[in-house]
């Protein structure tokens, strides 16, 4: 029965699959099987002679493939559309051309077949033996061409012009010429093989007399309802032409498929795609930027963050406000209640920190930004309203004309505040700018208003005091006092009427509406035991009373009496937490404590320290500010790739030759780093780490592999040497990975000779920065042997650095990944090196990341050092690093540890066994495990 024959040819096929020898069932399969009317077993006749060897151990084709030519004979000349079909399908995978020799005039028959299906794989069956046999049918792209202009299925069309189009390009233009007006309406498989033609012929001279006409046409393709043909139009149109309106109407395609597209992939390829084109053509993509910024209707923050990094960068006098005006409608937008989730606090932050970008490039902005961002202060998201004061605090040092419009601002909003890392800088630019008089005394009194009466004493305490005094009172009112005021609430009875019920109010209700009632937010958060704030708080008052001092002239009664008043608040901020045993958790540190004590010092000798507080302090935040704009510049320069020297070669367009007329520097550089050219400039020594000794020189095969990593991708050129003195036959490598990887290809079999090598090229796939692992054997048989004998391989562990970038980050957005990622892998420092920086420059070189702490030289004669490293992957990951080492002054060893952290396991254990491996010039050290870091 079929049924039967189907389930053996399927156990037999899945034999094969896994390397038995199943020759010997051959011609019974021909006998039983290749004369059934069964389409399933038609099917599965087809995969067997896929996965069959048709050549005998002498290395001939068997001669029982002349009675599988017949069978496929009938195939092609079968009543059934899609059994003709499925055969002209396979005999694209065919490679003999004994076999294919015969069944030429039965392919080319099936050109002109009624049915579309078997015209379409007819057409490539056509084009894969002219590709590898050509003199089988040498007049194939006559064929062809005969066979598109009467086409009118859309597939078959397709293929038909592909292979006219890989047969004979001259005749595949002359088509195309000819049917350019009809173009639109042929259908969107078809268009984009016209658009890759276009694009490939376009560097030859011919195409230049017809181009306006190409010209054209690709701007009606622009304009395509189907999204992948505008995308292919737009390349097409920038490689074809670098005329201001040909990139305009790419631009515009661009921007058109940004808003429209739904996949946030294709969005994140069309970014990086105008990104490309700001090196040549930021003129008209600045024209062009409002636009652009039509996908912040997207959901996605991170498309929205790369969208306004590439705006920021295309910002210019003339579009400057317009961008402000869409920032600030957008930051409008996320106060409405349905904006109150994480996403839309999240964007909220993104568009602060723009609007503040945008206003240090282009000072006339400031003024209508800075008063709309100080709304923001009091922000529930604590990091979006850090943003905005950090701002403020950057416009009063730059700006001193806004100075006074913003302090009064500042101090009508600063009781909307509710982090105490937003009211730390508050009052640190309360205490800094305050220069004057009405605004000094608006500082002192709006300050001291929010601290409350003194004695800093919690309210909770002050009423147990006051109970202890009219204990007496208060005995003969009990009766009054267990009289407790009932609130009413309306109940539903059983009978469907209305009774009133009381409610009797918690005393931790009580107490926390006395709070919310009478307690200003920073009088709770210095009595909660915010000792940073307390500090903060102190420095601010100190300085603001100093400058106060100063436009009174020192020693005058209201410089005393306002020094008066400012030590008697800073000797309350001292006495927190000290009048009540339960609230030790609420009492000072020592470090607060002891700057509290310095400003009381301050102000008992204020000619002395005057001058380093009020005038010192702030040229320290100016120099600060000045390290941050060189570390923002770096960052620009860093992301513009422009490596021209001096001496370097000019490229004149008019004078490269016709295969180089455009896009001289673009494609040629992305060709060499496709096929890993750029890899010939490594010197000798870095391409021998690269190869990998796979098997010893004893074993009857040698092999050996070098390695290439492009990106996603990692090459292996296998070198495989028959040491024996007979044949190898069936000879197979057998890879497999762990990890993120992933065989892209199948690897054939081979026959080597005696003493003969062959080479294996495999591409495996990557798809993630996890240190991976390639392992695996070979497989082979000999003409003496019927078993087959296997050689196992070395296993080939993947590098991490081959994916890991040096990148820069600012140090809020370190922090809050330090913050926010879950892995870290703690390293203890075990070295030979005796000099600080010199280790961290080893660790620097060895991690490949870099160091974000400026001016480590100074450290070098501390005995301490702290170091932030960073690095991201070509995955997009992060990887964070942190150095704390000491050094012992009398041994002079470093000792401390090294802590990473990332957002997956395997980035965090993977750098972690490199510094563990390389840290030490001689010998190993040890290192702990990744450990969760969710608590």
């Amino acid at each position: 029965k079929d049924e039967h024959k189907i389930e053996a040819l399927k156990t037999v096929i899945s034999s094969i699959l896994h390397g038995e020898d199943m020759s010997r069932l051959l011609m019974p399969i021909i006998k039983f099987c290749t004369q059934s009317s069964n389409h399933t077993l038609k099917k599965l006749l087809l995969i067997y002679w896929e996965c069959l060897d048709m050549y005998g151990s002498d290395g001939k084709l068997r001669p029982e493939m002349i009675l599988v030519c017949e069978g496929m004979k009938k195939n092609l000349i079968h009543p059934n559309e899609y059994v003709r079909g499925s055969t002209l399908r396979f005999l694209c995978k065919l490679k003999e051309a004994d076999i294919l020799q015969s069944l030429i005039p039965s392919i080319t028959g099936n050109l002109e077949h009624r049915n579309a299906y078997v015209r379409k794989y007819a057409v490539l069956s056509v084009f894969h033996i002219h590709n590898k046999f050509p003199n089988l049918i040498p007049d194939a792209p006559d064929l062809i061409e005969k066979i598109l202009e009467s086409e009118v299925d859309s597939a078959a069309r397709r293929n038909a012009f592909l292979v006219l189009y890989h047969a004979d390009e001259q005749k595949a233009m002359a088509y195309l010429y000819s049917n350019l007006d009809q173009l639109e309406s042929l259908g969107e498989s078809f268009q984009l093989v016209a658009l890759e033609l276009i694009r490939k012929v376009s560097r030859t001279k011919a195409f230049a007399e017809v181009k306006s006409r190409y010209l054209r046409c690709i701007y009606a393709l622009t304009e395509c309802p189907s999204n992948p043909v505008a995308y292919e139009a737009a390349n097409t149109l920038i490689s074809l032409s670098a005329a201001p309106i040909a990139v305009r109407r790419a631009i515009a395609a661009y921007t058109r498929l940004l808003a429209a597209e739904s996949d946030s992939s294709v969005k994140l390829i069309i970014i990086s795609k105008l990104k490309s084109l700001k090196k040549r053509h930021e003129t008209v993509l600045s024209d062009m930027i409002m636009d652009v910024l039509r996908s912040l209707s997207t959901p996605n923050n991170d498309i929205r963050q790369k969208t306004l990094d590439l705006c920021l960068r295309l910002l210019s006098p003339r579009n400057v406000q317009s961008v402000v005006n869409v920032l600030k409608k957008e930051l409008l937008k996320t106060d409405s209640p349905s904006h109150e989730d994480k996403d839309s606090l999240e964007y909220r932050k993104i568009l602060v920190d723009s609007l503040h970008r945008c206003a240090v490039k282009f000072p006339e902005v400031v003024p209508s930004v800075v008063h709309l961002l100080m709304n923001y202060v009091g922000d529930e998201n604590t990091a979006g309203a850090k943003d905005v004061i950090l701002f403020v605090r950057h416009i009063v040092e730059e700006y001193p004309k806004l100075r006074s419009s913003i302090l009064d601002r500042l101090l009508e909003q600063i009781d909307e505040i509710r982090s105490s890392g937003v009211y730390r800088v508050a009052l640190w630019i309360l205490g800094e700018y305050t220069d004057d008089m009405k605004v000094l005394n608006d500082a002192i009194s709006t300050v001291t208003d929010m601290v409350g009466p003194l004695p800093m004493i919690p309210r909770a305490i002050l009423k147990e005091g006051k109970a202890d005094e009219d204990e007496e009172e208060g005995k003969e009112n009990v009766d009054k006092k267990a009289v407790v005021k009932r609130e009413q609430k309306s109940k539903i009875l059983a009978d469907g009427t209305y009774a009133s019920e009381g409610l009797t109010p918690s005393e931790d209700m009580k107490e926390e509406d006395e709070n919310m009632e009478e307690d200003t937010k920073l009088r709770a958060l210095l009595l909660s035991g915010d000792s940073f704030l307390a500090a903060c708080l102190a420095g601010s008052l100190t300085k603001m009373t100093l400058r106060f001092c100063t436009l009174k002239t020192m020693g005058s009664v209201d410089s005393r009496a306002q020094i008066g008043k400012t030590l008697l608040l800073l000797s309350s901020l001292l006495r927190i937490g000290e009048y009540s045993p339960k609230t030790k958790k609420s009492k000072l540190d020592r470090d607060s404590r002891q700057r509290i004590l310095t400003c009381i010092h301050a102000l008992l000798h204020p000619k002395t320290v005057s001058e380093a507080l009020l005038k010192l302090s702030r040229e320290s935040f100016r120099e600060m500010l000045k390290q941050i704009k060189s570390v923002e510049g770096a960052r620009e320069e860093d992301d513009f790739d422009n490596n021209k020297e001096v001496d370097d070669v000019i490229t004149v367009r008019q004078l490269c030759p016709e295969k180089e007329l455009y896009d001289v520097e673009g494609e040629s550089r992305d060709v060499k780093k496709a096929v890993g050219a750029e890899t010939s400039t490594l010197d000798i020594n870095s391409k021998l780490s690269r190869v990998y000794q796979l098997t010893g020189f004893a074993d009857s095969v040698y092999a050996e592999a070098y390695l290439t990593v492009l990106d996603f991708d990692i090459l292996l050129d296998i070198l495989v040497v028959n040491q024996t003195d007979e044949s190898l036959q069936n000879l197979t490598v057998e890879l497999n990975t762990s990890g993120d990887l992933k065989i892209a290809d199948r690897i054939q079999e081979h026959t080597i000779a005696p003493k003969q090598s062959k080479t294996i090229n495999v591409s495996i796939k990557v798809s993630s920065t996890e240190s991976g692992v390639i392992f695996g054997s070979i497989a082979y048989s000999t003409a003496k042997g019927v078993d087959k004998k296997i050689v196992v391989l070395n296993s080939i562990h993947m590098d991490i650095m081959d994916y890991i970038h040096p990148a820069n980050c600012t140090d809020t957005e370190f922090r809050s990944m330090w913050a926010e990622f879950e892995w870290e892998n703690k390293v203890s420092v075990n070295t030979d090196f005796t000099e600080l920086t010199s280790y961290l420059n080893h660790i620097v070189k060895i991690t490949n990341m870099k160091c974000l702490t400026p001016d480590v030289d100074q450290y070098s004669e501390c005995g301490f050092l702290a170091a932030n490293l960073y690095a991201c992957s070509i995955f997009g990951e992060d990887a964070l690093l942190n150095l704390s080492v000491e050094q012992n002054p009398v041994s002079r060893k470093i000792t401390g540890y090294v802590r990473i952290r990332s957002k997956t396991q395997g980035v965090a254990l993977s750098l972690g066994d490199k510094i563990t491996s390389n840290q030490r010039r001689e010998t190993k050290a040890s290192t702990g495990d990744a450990k969760s870091n969710k608590s």
